[in-house]
């Protein structure tokens, strides 16, 4: 993505898909206590596969000590040095020119940017402690210590040892926008099957024509659990508001393990799915959380024990 480094404090800015720089701190992305800036001094854009800065100042924007023309945009190269103002102050090195993207950047400058994938599990794979992941386009869940939260522009979390992070979104996100997205029309059906000793677990994945077989994993039973648990209260008449609902404590007893491994196991069950269906956003909502409970979304399923159907569950249909 983006960046541009400053060469003496080894700050970095990484670039949003439009990023504005000035003193006027509630316009400008990137703000500059400096009488020499203006309110709104220069502008970076992505425009057609390269970033293009354009000058909108009294006191002139710099790229190797060429002065550009107002308002005429710009190319920008690795390596380059871009300074606003004519003062000895502000000048920063670009580093990197790659297309704009969603990230999370440490405060720590010689810690790396994590570019965020549809599905992240932090700090690692194989010791995750917090998952974000897309929900859909401009949305983004923080699932973390049993909660999920929608994460804002500018949000900071903390990443590992690796110190505080701050999320950048590449494009202006709407604040407004609704955390519980409606369910899809043909949301893809997940098939369960148990051997006749609940030994093993394998699941299915049908998108219409493509079905999607992703094996045995030891996290496909705990999608079982609580599958069957959604089922029982479809069919005790429960609203579909209140089915499903097991508290975190009591699924970890159920399946005899820590709350810590639980959590483990749906983020690596939900970034199974949407690793293996990218693009199908009713995955992400695999899982649903609340204050201290989980349940099974709003995903059509069945699970088969040997070769019988044991059940099957079809949303209701919203009105």
């Amino acid at each position: 993505m983006g960046t541009l480094l400053d060469p003496r404090t080894g700050e970095r800015v990484v670039l949003r898909a439009e990023h504005v720089f000035g003193r006027n701190a509630l316009r400008a992305d990137t703000a500059i206590d400096d009488p020499g800036i203006s309110s709104m001094h220069a502008v970076v854009r992505w425009r057609n596969g390269r970033w293009l800065l354009s000058d909108h100042s009294r006191n002139g924007t710099f790229v190797d000590g060429q002065v550009l023309a107002p308002g005429e945009p710009f190319p920008l190269a690795v390596g380059a040095e871009v300074r606003l103002g004519r003062g000895p102050g502000v000048a920063w090195r670009v580093q990197d020119v790659d297309e704009p993207a969603d990230a999370l950047v440490p405060q720590d400058s010689s810690q790396p940017v994590i570019a965020l994938a549809p599905h992240n599990l932090l700090p690692s794979s194989e010791a995750p402690e917090l998952c974000i992941y897309q929900a859909s386009p401009g949305l983004w869940m923080l699932e973390q210590n049993g909660e999920t939260r929608a994460l804002k522009d500018g949000d900071r979390l903390q990443v590992g040892g690796a110190g505080p992070h701050r999320f950048v979104a590449a494009a202006p996100m709407d604040d407004t926008q609704v955390v519980e997205i409606g369910r899809e029309a043909d949301a893809p059906w997940l098939v369960m099957r148990l051997s006749l000793d609940e030994e093993h677990a394998r699941l299915e994945v049908k998108d219409g024509t493509v079905r999607t077989d992703l094996g045995e994993r030891t996290h496909h039973y705990c999608l079982v659990t609580l599958a069957r648990r959604r089922v029982a209260d479809q069919e005790r008449g429960l609203e579909p508001g209140a089915q499903g609902w097991l508290g975190s404590a009591e699924l970890s007893r159920m399946l005899g393990m820590e709350p810590t491994h639980l959590n483990i196991q749906i983020f690596r069950a939900r970034e199974q799915l949407m690793t293996a269906r990218p693009g199908v956003a009713a995955l992400s909502r695999l899982i649903e959380r609340r204050r201290g409970e989980l349940r099974m979304g709003e995903l059509p399923f069945e699970i088969y024990r040997g070769d019988s159907l044991e059940c099957l569950y079809r949303p209701t249909a919203r009105r």
